[in-house]
């Protein structure tokens, strides 16, 4: 299902706006791929730039789970299109 992860290649394409959902942050806007403060960046609800790793989980230096999904109902980005 999510084995493999990279992010960065299903949204590398995404346009900017495209709706998606995190547990942390509830919905939230894509807005760039960029290697500088990311590699994911999306917008929250409030305004603020969040960042997630290409595996979709909030920091490198734990071994946490992905935290970035589709949309709240569907967390599967096989299904993603």
């Amino acid at each position: 299902m999510n084995e493999n992860l990279n992010l960065v290649e299903i949204l590398k394409d995404c346009p900017e706006g495209t709706k998606l959902y995190s547990p942390v942050f509830g919905e939230v806007e894509f807005e760039s791929i960029n290697d500088i403060i990311g590699p994911i960046v999306v917008t929250t609800n409030t305004g603020n730039a969040e960042c997630f790793t290409a595996d979709g989980k909030m920091h490198t230096y734990y071994n946490g789970e992905c935290l970035l999904f589709p949309s709240k109902e569907q967390r599967d980005w096989s299904k993603f299109k």
